[in-house]
């Protein structure tokens, strides 16, 4: 320990005495720290953070997929959820569907988010109340006593978070129910998936018919014991097979068993991992970069250490000494990089757009905490150990004997110190050439996005929700009469070009229905077509500016007495009447067998990238709302679309004053512009070249400043040389040209390195494209030409320094 504390004094001596040479080396680590623990910090809080239920890597969600249609993560019917749950496969199962409630009787009228539920959901995910209780077994059944359970959440919100909450009752679209329970906080964002994400209630009497295969249901279960995933899913294919020759309906679907946490952490894990990668990249090269400064700082220190070893030093002993040195640079920058870090993670937090959270839980509770600095203390032992090892080993195998007969300045450095130093410069530009190909492959895809023509203009648009509930619009023409007189209103408001009304939006609200035309009135089990199915009044297409390309728009005077009519996309016009006019074709929703009315094609529309761009177009029908045409289980139209001149957010409190005028228990919930809505599919591309482009730029710099300090410190070398060259009549062009060679050699052999590296690595980023190839050569030949400029650059500045030596002083440097 004496010597220990004696090396620590001496360590910070020598970093004290040289404040230049530490001020870069604590930053230079400090940024490659800093990045690391940030986006470790967000990994931690994403992905390594385990989810709040008992056995949660037993917990598994079922969806129905479809691979012969394209179709994963469907819901599930009550018929196939019940023939799945006998199996022995699981311990238990619980099933639920999402619903929305209007919150009323006291304060502002709020919609929720809720969920209606199998008694067993709490005790199948193994979570208890935080206070009351669940649900009870004879609860379970439509008729049984109205109540319900609160997230923490709405608890704190609405009720006063007061433990006297449980046994009151509250208003939700209009029936009274009891509250019974209360959940703990951080509970509804975790068990399902994101699109269901933020639950505020749970009620009971979920009905599960054996005859209902409507897909409106989800379903969580508990695996038996010594059962693993993998066990699992082929005997749900035998299932489903069996499913299939019962039901001939079933053609082509099967169940698909997602862990829970891939089911909650799934979507955003490639991107996370992707960033750590990258972060540990600029890591290597800033732990590069100081091993280059401690080779250049051991060679000007060689005859200290030939001293200290002909005075009996041992070589354990001077590598000791060395490597506390090189420990006490990491610790300072380990030190700086928390503070950097800290300020990082709450940037990446800040400026996250709100779908992330909802695609990343726990994001928002991103920060250093215990586990981050753990992992920034064994961050700043093993890079210590990584850039000071080489140079500590180097400059303890000199010769004590030959140091001390030469010179301080003509001792400098042997070949194979020139050589390692050669070699970190070479991997710095492999490195930053994987990370400045990633980067600019983000930013393609993010140019390509954004040329993205989404079939509607979202431009100058503010979409809200007006759900009607109640005894009062159980009527149709009541929710028709409502809304006519809701869109008069808002027609008549200041800047107001246009509204409309819809079931569903593009990009949200997607609801693929089955359909028939005249021609194919009965196709084969399975091959049923399907179509995005949209209700909404006459002005939509006007207000979206979606193109009619053919035919008419609704009016007024469809109506449930006159000829039912529908409008298609261009899409769905090409797919089922190819080369014929599709204007007064028929169809009809739902199988042969349905008894819905058959629809008259009056219409064809633009297509619309009604689930994103990564889904392309899909087909489309639109049907008025003026004929009544939802189907009992998909919801009346519930969007209202407002189109202005100008900015739409300012008019949002003049809309909620209209529908409270008209009726002061109506809700307005999801308030959002078309802007915000056609950027959540690119949420997560952008916030990842976002901090792509900053860790290429940091690895661009660190790469920049590793070529300039090595062609520095041999211009510094070679200063004799120099000197000798020009005294002999050498010019001035010859030497700058000489030393540039160098650097450029070895930026061209990283590159070449890093070519080879980044391939691999872009096909890991491949899920995060669009509209560019992974392997996109411009991308690779114009980061290739940016990164020889830069170390041209770097050579550049020393090679006209060397220009400038006196030969006279440089003949007389040693």
């Amino acid at each position: 320990m004496r010597t220990l504390l004696q090396d620590l004094r001496y360590g910070l001596r020598m970093l004290a005495k040289n404040p230049g040479f530490t001020a870069v080396a604590v930053l230079t680590l400090a940024l490659g720290i800093g990045a690391n623990t940030a986006i470790f910090s967000v990994v931690n809080s994403v992905l390594l953070r385990s989810l709040p239920f008992r056995d949660a890597d037993r917990l598994v969600v079922l969806w129905g997929e479809n691979p012969h249609r394209g179709w994963i993560r469907n819901p599930l019917s009550p018929a196939e959820l019940l023939e799945y749950k006998q199996s022995d496969l699981f311990a238990d199962m619980a099933v639920f569907r999402p619903m929305a409630f209007n919150l009323t009787g006291s304060g502002v009228p709020e919609q929720l988010k809720g969920q209606q539920v199998t008694a067993n959901l709490f005790s199948v995910l193994g979570v208890a109340p935080r206070l009351g209780r669940t649900f009870l077994p004879e609860e379970d059944k439509p008729v049984s006593a109205r109540v319900c359970v609160l997230s923490y959440g709405l608890w704190q919100r609405r009720l006063g978070g007061t433990p006297d909450t449980i046994g009151k009752q509250i208003l939700l679209s209009g029936d009274t129910y009891t509250v019974v329970g209360i959940m703990p906080a951080g509970f509804s964002p975790h068990y399902t998936s994101f699109y269901f994400a933020g639950t505020d209630l749970w009620i009971a009497g979920l009905n599960l018919s054996p005859t209902d295969w409507h897909n409106d249901y989800l379903a969580v279960a508990r695996l038996g014991p010594g059962i693993a995933l993998k066990q699992a899913q082929p005997q749900m294919d035998t299932i489903a097979r069996r499913i299939e020759q019962q039901y001939p309906g079933y053609n082509g679907w099967h169940v698909g068993l997602v862990g829970l946490k891939d089911e909650v952490v799934g979507f955003t894990r490639p991107a996370l991992l992707l960033l750590f990668g990258a972060v540990t990249f600029v890591l290597l090269i800033a732990c590069a970069n100081l091993a280059n400064l401690l080779l250049a700082k051991g060679a000007s220190r060689e005859r200290e250490i030939a001293i200290r070893a002909a005075l009996g030093a041992t070589r354990t002993r001077l590598i000791r000494q060395l490597l506390v040195e090189s420990l006490l640079l990491s610790t300072l920058g380990g030190g700086l990089g928390i503070v950097l870090a800290a300020f990082g993670t709450k940037a990446i937090v800040a400026l996250s757009p709100a779908i992330l959270f909802k695609l990343a839980p726990g994001l928002d509770s991103s920060g250093i905490n215990a586990g981050a600095l753990v992992y920034t203390f064994m961050l700043a032992v093993i890079t210590g150990a990584l850039f000071g090892l080489a140079p500590a080993f180097g400059s303890s195998k000199s010769d004590p004997n030959e140091s001390l007969k030469q010179s301080e300045r003509s001792s400098t450095e042997g070949v194979r110190s020139h050589r390692l130093r050669s070699l970190l410069v070479v991997s710095e530009f492999a490195f930053a050439l994987v990370l400045l190909s990633g980067a600019g492959l983000m930013i393609k895809t993010l140019l390509a996005l954004g040329h993205l023509d989404f079939g509607f203009n979202p431009k100058n648009a503010l979409t809200l929700r007006v759900p009607l509930f109640g005894p009062r619009y159980q009527d149709p023409q009541r929710r028709v009469e409502f809304f006519r007189a809701l869109l008069a209103r808002i027609e008549a408001l200041p800047g107001v070009r246009s509204a409309s009304v819809s079931r569903g939006l593009p990009i949200h609200g997607w609801s693929g229905q089955p359909f028939v035309t005249d021609e194919n009135p009965n196709p084969p089990a399975g091959e049923v077509p399907a179509a995005n199915y949209t209700v909404i009044s006459p002005d939509y297409f006007r207000t979206m500016e979606i193109p009619l390309r053919k035919g008419r728009p609704f009016t007024e005077a469809d109506t449930p007495v006159s000829q039912r009519v529908v409008i298609v996309s261009e899409k769905l016009a090409h797919e089922r009447w190819p080369g014929q006019d599709a204007i007064g074709k028929r169809l009809k929703m739902g199988g042969g067998e349905s008894k819905e009315p058959w629809l008259s094609v009056v219409g064809i529309a633009g297509n619309v990238l009604s689930q994103g761009p990564a889904s392309g177009f899909h087909a489309e029908v639109y049907v008025p709302y003026t004929q009544y045409p939802w189907i009992p289980w998909i919801e009346s139209p519930e969007h209202v679309v407002v189109r202005l001149a100008s900015n739409p957010t300012t008019i949002a409190s003049a809309i909620r004053g209209e529908v409270a005028w008209m009726d002061k228990d109506q809700p307005v919930s999801e308030v959002m512009t078309l802007d915000e809505i056609a950027e959540e599919p690119v949420a997560q591309q952008r916030m990842l070249m976002v901090l792509l482009v900053a860790f290429a730029g940091l690895a661009l710099v660190l790469a920049a400043v590793g070529v300039y300090g090595v062609m520095s410190f041999s211009v510094a070398q070679r200063t004799h040389e120099i000197g000798l060259r020009m005294a002999l009549g050498a010019e001035k062009g010859d030497l700058v040209g000489m030393i540039i060679a160098k650097g450029i050699r070895l930026a061209v052999t990283g590159t070449a390195i890093g070519l080879a590296g980044a391939i691999g690595f872009m096909r890991l980023l491949s899920s995060q494209l669009f509209g560019v190839k992974p392997t996109d050569p411009a991308t690779f030949v114009s980061v290739a030409l940016l990164l020889t400029c830069i170390a041209l650059l770097a050579c550049y500045i020393p090679a006209r320094r060397a220009t400038k030596v006196d030969p006279m002083v440089a003949l007389r440097h040693e």
